[in-house]
């Protein structure tokens, strides 16, 4: 019996090595190269897919933006306004517990006087809403507002409810 090493018993492959050799051999196996691959895997994602950390998401049925409403002080309070706007044959559910929590871990020296608003704080109507949410920046400088806002978007058909992440930089003087 031999004792060389590359007779001994070899260890089988894990299983993120099993699945790259797999995507090898899929793509060599259909025909088109690496590129074309990519580009087909990147049509087939759901458009819907949430996206957290943004200040604009665009998808399908509704347009969900977070901006800065004005000038900022240091010390003082402001305001960022969160708009959902649906699209097409969606409507915002006006049976929905729509709510916007702030970011749990919050930028450094920003506080939040409501860290929960709910859908009595803003204004909803059947295409369109809006939440003004209040923030205080202590220093000047950059920063951001961040949280997630809850809601449900209804055609006919089906409601969709989801969770958004936004965020916006805010420019404190």
């Amino acid at each position: 019996m031999s004792t060389h090493p590359s007779s001994r018993t070899r260890k089988p492959l894990s299983a993120a090595m099993c699945l790259i050799a797999l995507s090898v051999i899929a793509v060599l196996g259909s025909g088109c190269n690496q590129s074309e691959a990519a580009t087909s895997r990147a049509a087939e994602a759901p458009a819907a897919a949430p996206q957290g950390g943004k200040s604009k998401v665009e998808d399908a049925v509704y347009t969900l933006e977070m901006k800065p409403t004005g000038t900022y002080k240091a010390g003082q309070e402001g305001l960022v306004e969160v708009s959902l706007l649906s699209k097409g044959d969606y409507h915002i559910n006006d049976k929905y517990p729509i709510k916007f929590k702030v970011a749990e871990a919050a930028a450094e020296g920003v506080s939040y006087p409501k860290p929960l608003l709910k859908r009595e704080d803003g204004s909803f109507e059947e295409n369109k809403g809006l939440l003004k949410v209040p923030f205080v920046a202590a220093k000047k400088g950059k920063t951001k507002v961040a949280g997630v806002l809850s809601f449900s978007i209804c055609s006919a058909a089906n409601c969709l409810m989801q969770k958004q992440e936004l965020e916006a930089v805010i420019d404190v003087q």
